[in-house]
């Protein structure tokens, strides 16, 4: 009984430092491979620090059990914006769905894709790694008939990308300074009037070497901080809420006279939102396709089964906020 209980201990020990280093790579912002790839995995070692202090309880402990209450604790804290979700505020009737999807370098069934739309009333579609062919596959599917508007940038390799719409499109640019396509339109959205819709993809921080991503995430600021419209965004961002250097974009991506840019998952509390890998044996474990808003209020966030891709979609319903004098 009692090499039993040392055992325990023993492997409890071992959880609380894996479940140290995930909850800590929560708060640092090195430019590292490593703790990128540490930090996408946090809300799993929040889980692993529960595992920790159950194990050194039955084994008898305390002071370990103690640490692991700890660490435990500040996991559920680094966790708790994602479920707690924003007070209702003042909106308009007016609203829009937006649906992000990454279509696995344009092999993701154009079929599957199309009901979905259709389905589920969407008016914005954003699609990262879009291919020549996934140009004509969605075409052929009959895209253009619910989403008449586009803006393609199509790329063989996954870097390409496109925003559908129910509305006219017009300036589709593609954004300077990114390695893979990133690109920006302008709707004339109903009740909303101009809206900067983005397609967005920076590179990630592995296998690419960490410092490419956090460029990239940086260069959105300012491009985020300039847009004189209200913003849409749809992206396989490349990054979880978890590392820093996500949170800090959203955070200061700032403008003078405009609300705040909006994490939709966050603010609805929808928690964490897993979309990547799927389509395989084991489950989706990192979130990193994201909707965000600046101007528009979200309203639900969820996700969904994209045949053919490795990962799942996300939709968003958005609301205008009312204007109150």
């Amino acid at each position: 009984m009692q090499r039993l209980r040392l055992a325990v201990a023993l492997c409890g020990a071992l959880l609380l430092l894996l479940a140290t280093i995930g909850v800590g790579a929560h708060f640092v912002g090195l430019t590292s491979t490593l703790v990128a790839w540490t930090a996408s995995f946090t809300p799993i070692a929040v889980l692993v620090a529960a595992a920790a202090l159950l194990a050194l309880v039955v084994g008898g402990r305390r002071w370990m059990a103690l640490a692991a209450a700890v660490v435990l604790g500040i996991g559920v804290v680094t966790q708790a914006p994602l479920y707690r979700g924003t007070p209702d505020v003042p909106i308009s009737d007016a609203q829009i769905r937006l649906m992000q999807a990454n279509i696995r370098l344009g092999n993701a069934d154009a079929v599957a894709l199309l009901h979905e739309v259709d389905e589920r009333g969407v008016d914005l579609l954003t699609v990262i790694e879009l291919t020549d062919q996934a140009v004509s596959n969605l075409a052929g599917a009959g895209l253009r008939t619910v989403l008449p508007y586009r803006c393609e940038r199509p790329r063989s390799g996954g870097g390409g990308a496109g925003i559908y719409s129910r509305y006219p499109l017009r300036d589709c640019t593609e954004l300077d300074g990114f390695v893979l396509n990133n690109v920006r339109a302008v709707v004339d959205m109903p009740g909303a009037g101009n809206t900067a819709v983005y397609a967005l993809h920076p590179l990630p921080p592995y296998p690419e070497p960490a410092w490419k991503w956090v460029f990239e995430l940086k260069r959105l600021r300012p491009v985020f901080e300039d847009e004189r419209y209200p913003i849409l965004v749809g992206a396989d961002f490349n990054s979880t809420y978890d590392h820093k250097q996500y949170r800090e974009l959203i955070a200061n991506s700032t403008r003078p006279g405009t609300g705040p840019l909006l994490d939709a998952a966050e603010y609805v509390g929808a928690g964490v939102v897993p979309t990547f890998p799927a389509g395989r044996l084991i489950p989706p474990v990192l979130a990193i396709d994201r909707i965000l808003a600046r101007d528009f209020v979200p309203r639900s966030f969820e996700r969904l089964a994209l045949p053919g891709s490795d990962h799942l979609a996300v939709l968003s319903s958005l609301a205008v906020p009312r204007r109150v004098s």
